[in-house]
């Protein structure tokens, strides 16, 4: 009897991971294109302006116009920074404005997403403030939705680290040393609170300051996940240019702080700076 339940119960995580890929999948293609062209060359009312992109309407106009989630998402994709594309300030103003309200308050998720990917992508300090609003937001009102919440907010990371702006790592190092969930959580909220960890984490190893490297080493003390402090590892390692102790015996010693190990590169010039790491 145990051997069947556990079957089961291994079988039914499968299916539940297999249908949230499946989702994931189909988001992915939605997003980049693939999708809204299918549905554009089988669809009876087809627009053939998008499907040969002769005539297509101004992104703009689009958004202003029309209440067609597909395609106010697919304009909000084309929302390219002005300032590195040969537009004004006027525009660059415009524009963030525009992706940062659809990304915090458009009731389709689709629009939502496709907004967060377009800022992350910009290189304007602002983007990355619009994204870190995102991703604290308490309520997304009208999307309700578990699922599509935990989405939104895992892909607002992933776009704040994609801007590389100097400031986000504030809001990383936060994601990255907030516990784990309570023993009373349940799978869904867990793999949440996870994954956004790993996002957080892989995105610090892009910030060589001290703040990164204490918070890198913090996790690597306090974290029991085994994937987490892989992944924390690894960002330390690029993060300092050494190597470091994995065993969790090592992180808990009191009586001395964990040493590089021998091969890393212990002349860079970065990490000598305020003492990162004792000799």
């Amino acid at each position: 009897m145990a051997y069947s339940t556990c079957s089961f119960v291994h079988s039914a995580r499968r299916s539940a991971g297999l249908a949230a890929s499946m989702g994931f999948f189909a988001l992915a293609l939605a997003m980049t294109g693939c999708a809204g062209l299918w549905e554009e060359l089988s669809s009876h009312e087809r627009d053939w302006s998008y499907v040969t992109g002769v005539g297509k309407p101004h992104p703009l106009t689009v958004i202003e116009k029309t209440t067609d989630g597909a395609r106010r998402a697919e304009a909000l994709g084309r929302l390219k920074e002005p300032i590195l594309n040969g537009g004004n300030a006027q525009d660059q103003d415009a524009y963030l404005r525009i992706l940062g309200t659809a990304a915090q308050t458009d009731a389709q998720p689709l629009c939502r997403l496709t907004a967060i990917r377009a800022l992350g992508k910009y290189k304007d300090h602002r983007a990355a403030r619009h994204l870190e609003e995102v991703y604290q937001q308490r309520n997304m009102h009208p999307i309700s939705m578990p699922d599509q919440i935990a989405m939104i907010r895992k892909e607002a990371l992933v776009a704040l680290e994609q801007t590389g702006d100097k400031d986000a790592r504030h809001l990383l190092i936060r994601v990255a040393r907030q516990p784990g969930p309570s023993l009373e959580s349940n799978l869904t909220d867990r793999q949440q609170t996870q994954d956004e960890k790993l996002i957080a984490i892989r995105a610090l190893s892009k910030y060589r300051d001290a703040e990164t490297v204490e918070a890198l080493k913090y996790v690597m003390r306090s974290e029991k996940d085994v994937a987490l402090r892989h992944r924390t590892l690894e960002s330390l390692e690029i993060v300092t240019g050494n190597k470091w102790p994995s065993n969790r015996e090592a992180w808990l010693n009191e009586d001395q702080s964990p040493q590089p190990l021998p091969g890393g590169n212990e002349k860079n010039p970065i990490l000598r700076v305020g003492g990162l790491f004792q000799k």
